[in-house]
């Protein structure tokens, strides 16, 4: 999932989410439970004038920050004070750090740790050009149904998965297995291809063919193009629609597509902000989306919105997680 690129967009002042907040007499996303499954990373960001191999920027700006897909939706769920179990898996020296991060924004960790590997990491360098980032999935690529505890999917309403590195590992065998772990109980399932790379690694195919029961789809532009071969984004979504009822196409500054089987996609604005940072953006959106949705499943168009009002807050932070 991707959102706006590095080109800042007017200052606005979008609407403050804040936990609970009343829309239309109701609570969005009240008495609902989240169980989010994925990456929890450790991320190097980098922000550089340079701009070839072999120059040296001694005036970089480097930070250090808990990262990763399912990390980041999960803590901007808590921050919007939603109910939230998150899954995931690390080396065994970092289980009490990525913990006390995640607890910091509300949510309750089930960090499993890895002795025999370390904590997946990213490297994210971005200039005035753009952002490219390599990543090494290490622990989260081991996480599997067996660190999944029945009992969360069970009290779930909304089951999340999403992460490049645990997508990418074991193929489509082990995505469907971990969609049909998220489908035993009565939650309803979304999932974030979260890379195009990872899409194209699996197979376009396979990978489709691992989504039945997958109820909502969070693909980015490049990631819908991928997993349908296809040459414009209206045509991945007709694709897409006939195996995921529905299905958000995030598209940076043109705003999110959303598609539903026999309907024309409707397309929904990007809330305007200042951005000082996109890594996280489109995991806080799914956050912002899947609040809304938990309560009223037919409205998406509201649904989306709130997704890029979240988004928004998140594109003002390094790193993409919430202020806590």
């Amino acid at each position: 999932m991707s959102m706006p690129s590095e080109r800042p967009a007017a200052p606005s002042r979008p609407e403050t989410p804040r936990a609970g907040r009343a829309v239309a007499g109701r609570r969005r996303g009240a008495g609902k439970r989240f169980l989010v499954i994925g990456d929890v990373l450790d991320g190097v960001l980098v922000q550089t004038t340079a701009r070839s191999m072999g120059t040296h920027d001694p005036a970089a700006v480097i930070r250090h920050r808990p990262v990763g897909a399912a990390g980041n939706t999960a803590t901007w769920l808590g921050w919007l004070g939603a109910e939230v179990d998150l899954v995931a898996r690390v080396g065994v020296d970092d289980v009490y750090r990525h913990e006390r991060a995640i607890a910091d924004a509300g949510v309750r960790a089930h960090i499993r740790y890895d002795a025999r590997t370390a904590t997946g990491a990213v490297v994210s360098v971005r200039n005035d050009d753009g952002r490219t980032a390599m990543s090494d999935p290490a622990a989260s690529a081991a996480l599997s149904v067996d660190d999944i505890p029945l009992d969360l999917v069970v009290r779930a309403d909304i089951v999340h998965l999403a992460g490049s590195a645990m997508l990418g590992g074991g193929g489509a065998d082990r995505i469907a297995s971990l969609v049909a772990r998220a489908r035993s109980g009565k939650a309803r399932v979304s999932l974030d291809p979260s890379s195009a790379a990872v899409v194209r690694a699996v197979g376009a195919s396979d990978f489709l063919g691992a989504l039945d029961g997958v109820d909502v789809l969070f693909p980015s532009e490049q990631e819908a193009l991928a997993l349908t071969g296809t040459s414009t984004v209206g045509d991945a979504i007709t694709a897409l629609t006939e195996r995921v009822p529905l299905v958000v196409v995030t598209m940076g500054h043109e705003g999110v597509l959303l598609g539903r089987p026999g309907r024309s996609p409707q397309r929904v604005p990007i809330t305007p902000a200042t951005v000082v940072d996109t890594l996280g953006a489109g995991d806080a959106f799914a956050a912002g989306f899947l609040r809304a949705w938990a309560t009223d499943p037919v409205r998406v168009g509201a649904a989306a919105r709130e997704g890029t009002r979240v988004a928004a807050r998140a594109l003002g932070f390094v790193g993409g997680r919430p202020p806590v």
